[in-house]
């Protein structure tokens, strides 16, 4: 029995060897880089720069708004977990091209803003493309709404309950910019 207790006690040195020093980055500790005992250097800590701005972003800088193969993947997989039947393929059919078809609309919107941006337009010219592209998103997600009822009514009760879950994860992240 003392060799398998030899054995243990090596595994637990070893890992205590690799799993210590990340616990230890994690309680900070130091002098706070400045080498003086009164208190943590912030400028070490990243806090030099406590522009709101910034901290609205998150921790990792602004979203980014989906593209077009992110969408692709996303309703792939989408449709896959709900194992949909040949009866029900239509119907997602028709719900994954209004969805698709609200993604372009709102990629072609970013680059008419952003050439419209570029070459200067007026107040009142910008606020009339707002409001034609408010009214053509609102047409777009009307369709979304009336594809995605009538797919509902075609899933079983388990796939009700996924698609409660997942439809309605992607359509904020196409409007992120």
């Amino acid at each position: 029995m003392k060799p398998y207790f030899l054995i243990l006690a090596i595994c637990v040195f070893l890992a205590s060897i690799i799993v210590v020093p990340d616990v230890y980055a994690q309680l900070g500790g130091g002098m706070g880089g400045s080498g003086r005992r009164g208190g943590p250097d912030h400028a070490s800590k990243g806090c030099e720069n406590p522009d709101k701005s910034t901290m609205a972003k998150g921790p990792a800088g602004p979203a980014e708004p989906l593209n077009h193969e992110q969408l692709l993947y996303q309703l792939g997989t989408i449709q896959v977990d709900l194992h949909l039947t040949p009866d029900q393929s239509a119907a997602w059919q028709a719900f994954a091209d209004r969805v698709l078809a609200l993604e372009g609309d709102v990629a072609r919107q970013r680059t008419k803003a952003a050439s419209v941006s570029a070459n200067g337009a007026d107040g009142v010219k910008s606020i009339s493309m707002a409001v034609d592209a408010a009214r053509n998103h609102l047409s777009a997600l009307e369709d979304i709404e009336t594809a995605e009822k009538s797919l509902y009514q075609t899933l079983q009760p388990e796939q009700k309950v996924l698609a409660d879950l997942r439809f309605g994860s992607f359509l904020p992240a196409l409007y992120r910019s």
